[in-house]
């Protein structure tokens, strides 16, 4: 037979390409797997099988409780396969009875964190795993999932829901999540299957070749989109929009080849980020994205509302809610790990807090046997605030950094977070002395929530007056997810939720569920507005449509009124044009344009910017471990880019390039 001769590299190439060929190369691909595997793996633990699930490697033990109890074994595996490993119980061990297996971990989660936590359990039969959603997040998350495990021979997933810590909170993106995990449960498994064949193959090509490709976010900020490429890969680094005040503006994708692309990686759950993503799978793209687990929560409640605006301006968006359900269901999530996760044949993943938003990565990038590795910070903060720590700068090996510069300039520096939120303390109080309301546009992760403990902090210490206020659009739905992943925040935070404590809202803050009658909107809009002083928290952040566009049409013009910028405002957007001075503009309203002559006062707080400022740039650079070969500066205008290339050059005496949208840029 022909493909005897050629070898594995030909068998290799024929596995992406002719399915049909599975047959054939999965056994060889087992038998080497189970070996290393029983050479590890002691007789007690008892062996039964090993399969291939997208990145992971699943292992099929007769006895899961010793294995278990003797985790050590798995640490080896890992490390000597270097592979993620997954555990599961053999199918001949499982408890067979659904209802018997809920009882089981009903009864188990009662005896560890207490009665009445579970909102529902989720049983996925053709991969043997157990889906646990919890009203409330637990320290004991992952020794509980060991003891299930350990008891009933299925996998199980502990998910956090923190429903009882803020009843005012929507709930729909964690059920439409769960809906489209239980609709496609057969074909997901499937899909990975196919996927894992795909990557844990040796690679076909043996020459060196890796090239950087900027489809969006150079000499710009927005519409992030980077292609890596080698002569065996091809991945894509997020797949945004670039907002401006005519309309969205896609990346440079029409070219991409998506039947040969293998992955897309998603560093966080901004526009300017993933607001693309579902159009990749309108247009035929089948392969995984990769992400955290609160980026998946944050993309469907961002790119949901983002159709939603769209048809409420009479646009039509530039893909379904069925496309943004298809990419949903190809997302594979990571954790931040200090283990690599395979990608593609020559190609290892790992993800690190970026301190951006919850959930926000920076990625490296293992090419080859040690080959290159690339650092992408996506959009990060080197510097802790009240919601995240500050971004991961410690590595293994970069030969090269692919940094954001958004705040590059040589002016761009940004005052102490204390001097910012005393500012914004005192601003509030001005207004609200003077009967005004003030209106704060916010991204709705990130500087909503740190804006709110600021403010309920102020009103607890008698800072300001006990003012309401007022959180409308996404803002809510996102801080659901806040909630839900405390392992993701800074320490404070964390305990605190732990403790049972939601530390965003309080008896001042006062959620808006939005009217979907245009009329009965404009009346819960006019009640507030016409009401006693207040603070209104809304998205957009940069008043590029969005709810807070409710609240601005109709208290710009009011001079007892204040509008606080609290994030970057990026060129062409209506927030940059306001912030720049000008005061009587048009602004398209829902499918109107409404001509405003701006009274109320504006002022801006650079601080609680979720992006690093100058000096924090460099020195995040300064005190990388290992430090880079090379640096490319991408997500940034043009002469903060140019200044702040030069600084690093001049100050670290490392090489630092930048590129056009579409240049390429060949590394080895």
């Amino acid at each position: 037979f022909p493909v005897v001769v050629f070898g594995d590299n030909f068998l290799s190439w024929f596995s992406v390409h002719c399915p049909v060929l599975e047959v054939l190369i999965m056994p060889s691909l087992r038998d080497e797997m189970e070996k290393k595997i029983m050479e590890i793996l002691p007789p007690d633990a008892k062996f039964s099988r090993v399969d291939f699930e997208g990145p992971n490697v699943i292992i099929y033990v007769m006895n899961p409780r010793y294995l278990m109890e003797h985790s050590e074994y798995i640490k080896t595996l890992a490390k000597e396969l270097k592979k993620y490993i997954i555990i599961r119980g053999d199918p001949k061990v499982r408890i067979r009875e659904v209802d018997k297996l809920k009882k089981v971990i009903t009864d188990m989660v009662t005896k560890s964190v207490g009665s009445n936590v579970i909102d529902d359990i989720v049983v996925d039969e053709p991969t043997g795993e157990v889906y646990i959603y919890l009203k409330r997040p637990v320290r004991e998350r992952g020794k509980l999932e060991k003891d299930i495990l350990a008891e009933t021979g299925w996998k199980p997933w502990i998910i956090p829901t923190a429903l009882e810590m803020g009843k005012d909170l929507p709930r729909s993106d964690i059920d439409i999540v769960k809906q489209i995990q239980l609709s496609t449960a057969k074909e997901r498994l499937d899909f990975l299957k196919k996927l894992g064949m795909r990557i844990h193959r040796e690679p076909i090509y043996r020459d060196a070749r890796v090239t950087v490709t900027g489809l969006g976010a150079q000499m710009e900020v927005g519409r992030s989109a980077i292609l890596v490429r080698t002569r065996e890969s091809s991945i894509l680094l997020d797949c945004g929009v670039k907002p401006s005040s005519s309309g969205d503006e896609a990346p440079l994708i029409d070219d991409l080849d998506l039947d040969n692309l293998d992955a897309v990686v998603i560093t966080h759950a901004h526009m300017d980020h993933i607001g693309f993503v579902p159009y990749l799978f309108k247009y035929g793209y089948k392969g995984p994205v990769y992400m955290t687990e609160p980026t998946k929560y944050l993309m469907e409640v961002l790119l949901t509302d983002y159709i939603e605006q769209a048809e409420s301006e009479g646009r039509v968006p530039p893909y379904s809610r069925q496309d943004l359900a298809t990419a949903l269901y190809h997302v594979i999530t990571l954790d931040y790990a200090d283990h690599p996760t395979d990608i593609s044949p020559d190609t290892k993943l790992m993800l690190y807090d970026a301190g951006h938003e919850v959930g926000s990565a920076v990625v490296h990038l293992h090419i080859g046997n040690g080959l290159y590795n690339i650092i992408y910070t996506g959009d990060m903060k080197y510097g802790p605030t009240r919601l995240l720590n500050p971004a991961h700068n410690r590595f293994k090996r970069a030969e090269l950094l692919i940094m954001e510069s958004t705040y590059g300039g040589k002016e761009d520096v940004q005052p102490p977070r204390q001097e910012s939120e005393q500012r914004l303390v005192e601003l509030v109080r001005h207004a609200v002395e003077h009967e005004g309301k003030v209106l704060i546009p916010v991204f709705s992760t990130g500087r909503a929530q740190e804006v709110l403990l600021v403010l309920n902090e102020a009103i607890n210490n008698k800072q300001l007056p006990k003012v309401p206020i007022y959180v409308d659009g996404m803002v809510l739905e996102t801080l659901n997810v806040h909630l839900m992943f405390p392992d993701y925040l800074n320490r404070t935070l964390r305990e605190m939720i732990y403790d049972g404590i939601n530390p965003f809202l309080s008896e001042y803050v006062k959620p808006i569920e939005r009217a979907r009658d245009p009329e009965k909107r404009k009346e819960q809009i006019m009640e507030i507005l016409q009401g006693p002083p207040a603070v209104i928290l809304a998205p957009h952040g940069m008043l590029n449509g969005g709810p807070i566009m409710d609240y601005f049409v109709h208290a710009a013009e009011d001079e007892r009124n204040m509008l606080i910028f609290v994030s970057y405002q990026a060129e062409n957007t209506v927030g940059r044009r306001i912030q720049q001075g000008e005061r009587k503009l048009t602004v398209r309203y829902y499918s109107d344009r409404v001509t405003l002559d701006i009274k109320m006062k504006v002022e801006s707080i650079p601080g609680f910017s979720g992006h690093s400022d100058r000096r924090q740039l460099i020195n995040y650079v300064r005190n990388m471990e290992p430090k880079p070969h090379k640096i490319m500066l991408v997500h940034g205008e043009p002469a903060k880019i140019m200044n702040l290339a030069l600084t690093l050059e001049l100050q670290l005496k490392i090489p630092t390039v930048f590129m056009s949208n579409g240049e390429s840029i060949r590394l080895v």
